[in-house]
């Protein structure tokens, strides 16, 4: 059985995992750094359950770089991996909202060592249904490495009965940081990157779809009482902009890319997950428009993506470095460094005068930025 469609299948199933998440944590009762911050325990299991599920993609996808088609069996396993996995944000959000209640802390933890069993089972019977499949054999996935995440957690137990309550907590964000790095090791660079372009387009849509669903509806239904979410339309519109920059950003970069690294796979995934912190951060800063709080916060996100996005151009480039398309066209960094000088500055206008300065810049940035790089980007692809 090929494995395309199951891989678009497996991937649009944990996009949308790791982004409907963002809609469990709860809205601050005001514009304050307390009132934000309070949510502290939310943003930290979203981040751990981002990480994990990111994690897992990379380990699938090195897997089915190497495998042509799939059984059954490998398809049984694989549901079932996804069915806990999809379980991942519902109990996530539930473990935040109640951080020391061991019954909590127990559940979270046996659905992350269900969904890391279920997902060595499945690497298992991929290996076991393609026994004389020597590129998979070269892949050389030593089975010690998939258990280290089940093996931090299971210590993480011990601790939640013994010493401090969110032990499972704190082990589930462990392992996933040993996993990455553990990874890191892995210097392979690959030809193909359809599917990574793919899961970056389906976390992107879904993004956009979670900010609009963010508005709420109109009192009535007459015009007035849809004027009064004036606000709630121009934030999502700017938030629409940077999403949709970012997508361009990676359309363009992905043109004339031929490879990637883990390397790069992180910092792009890194770049999503704050990106995807922007519906959030749209209802934030449509709710409390003209605090600085909330539009230093949505600033500092968007300062972040752009770093993001500066870093993985970076690495794109120095593991490509004969790709002429590539090192011309992104010769250099000046348009991430003046949309980040611009958002600074926007920042400072904000603290002194007016705080919707800040978002308001963001519109200018990406407009600049679209200016300096579009005649660039054309005179790539004549050249193509």
């Amino acid at each position: 059985m090929d494995t395309n469609r199951f891989e678009t299948f497996y991937d649009a199933v944990l996009a949308i995992v790791i982004t409907i998440l963002v809609l469990k944590i709860p809205q601050p009762l005001s514009a304050d750094w307390g009132a934000f911050f309070s949510n502290y325990a939310n943003f930290i299991t979203y981040f751990i359950v981002f990480l994990a599920i990111i994690n897992i993609w990379y380990s699938n996808q090195k897997l089915f770089q190497h495998i042509d088609d799939i059984n059954n069996r490998a398809l049984i396993t694989y549901g079932i991996s996804i069915f806990l996995f999809s379980l991942f944000p519902y109990f996530a959000s539930w473990l935040s909202m109640n951080l020391y209640s061991l019954t909590a802390e127990i559940i979270f933890g046996l659905i992350i060592i269900f969904g890391n069993l279920s997902h060595i089972l499945s690497v298992v019977v991929v290996y076991g249904t393609n026994v004389s499949n020597d590129k998979l054999k070269e892949l050389n996935i030593k089975k010690i490495h998939l258990l280290i995440p089940f093996l931090i957690i299971v210590a993480g137990f011990i601790i939640s009965f013994t010493v401090f309550t969110p032990g499972i907590y704190l082990a589930s964000l462990f392992s996933v940081i040993v996993s990455i790095i553990y990874n890191k090791r892995d210097k392979k660079e690959y030809d193909d990157t359809e599917r990574f372009e793919a899961l970056i387009d389906a976390i992107i849509a879904i993004i956009i779809t979670i900010i609009v669903l963010e508005i709420p509806l109109a009192v009535n239904g007459n015009l007035e009482s849809l004027l009064e979410l004036k606000i709630e339309f121009i934030a999502y519109a700017i938030s629409f902009i940077v999403c949709f920059n970012v997508w361009n950003f990676s359309y363009n970069l992905f043109s004339i890319v031929k490879k990637i690294n883990y390397k790069s796979i992180w910092t792009i995934a890194l770049g999503l997950f704050f990106l995807s912190l922007i519906p959030y951060l749209t209802t934030f800063v449509a709710n409390n428009f003209n605090a600085f709080v909330a539009q230093f916060i949505y600033g500092i996100d968007f300062i972040i993506i752009n770093i993001c996005c500066l870093v993985a151009t970076y690495e794109l480039k120095k593991i490509d470095i004969n790709n002429e398309f590539l090192q011309t066209a992104f010769q250099n960094y000046n348009t991430y460094g003046l949309n980040i000088l611009f958002t600074i500055i926007s920042m400072i206008i904000g603290y002194i005068y007016y705080p919707p300065a800040i978002i308001i810049s963001c519109i200018f940035t990406i407009i600049f930025t679209w200016i300096l790089m579009l005649k660039k980007i054309n005179i790539i692809y004549y050249l193509k």
